[in-house]
């Protein structure tokens, strides 16, 4: 029996929620997303905050359950569908897939996005670090995703791909827009080498964002 559909809120363009579509499309799970932009005038609209009280996307609904936070959410997805898995099975692995998603949410998304993206990509006056520091702490994104990726692996934790890639993903593509960042992934040969190989999946194509060409 196929899955019913699930329903997942959000703005396409946003990093967090390309993450939860990539893994619903690696899982070949149907769903339909629903689009709500939390950068509009006031907000997002009051039925949507009866869902999120924070305003912040994605949510994730699933027949009568619903749910929050995109971390919350993949563990989730990763429980009720367990086929097609994107988490690993050795202890170490599991480890550093959670590692380079922290890597990815507390270094290089104030880095990489809210910084060189949107002031570079964008347009903002200022990002909320200075430019000097968010290249800085991007260089040492990339440094220490170079250093932790198993030699010889096509993905972040080894040979097959893992919520770790899925979730790097959407970020790694908007750095790469601006020109610092592009030339500093062309710097780390391997961390290049599998962003063109993400790039290159269905579940990329499939959840392509309009940003990513301007």
């Amino acid at each position: 029996m196929s899955a019913p559909t699930i329903d997942l809120y959000g703005f396409a363009p946003s990093v967090y929620v390309r993450s939860v579509r990539l893994a619903l499309e690696e899982k070949r799970l149907p769903y339909a997303l629903h689009e709500v932009d939390p950068f509009q005038d006031g907000g997002p609209p009051d039925w949507y905050r009866a869902m999120q009280p924070f305003g912040k996307v994605p949510t994730l609904r699933d027949g009568g359950f619903e749910l929050f936070e995109s971390d919350a959410i993949l563990r989730y997805l990763e429980a009720a569908y367990p086929e097609r898995p994107l988490t690993p099975v050795e202890p170490q692995r599991i480890g550093r897939m959670a590692q380079a998603m922290r890597i990815m949410d507390g270094y290089a998304y104030p880095a990489m996005i809210w910084t060189v993206f949107i002031v570079l990509a964008r347009g903002q006056e200022r990002g909320r670090l200075s430019m000097e520091d968010g290249l800085a702490q991007s260089r040492l994104v990339l440094a220490t995703l170079d250093r932790l990726m198993p030699e010889g692996a096509a993905f972040l934790t080894g040979d097959a791909l893992t919520l770790a890639d899925t979730h790097a993903l959407p970020m790694m593509v908007y750095f790469e827009r601006t020109a610092p960042g592009a030339g500093m992934i062309a710097e780390f040969p391997r961390i290049a080498r599998w962003l063109e190989r993400m790039r290159a999946r269905p579940s990329a194509a499939a959840t392509r964002s309009v940003l990513e060409d301007g």
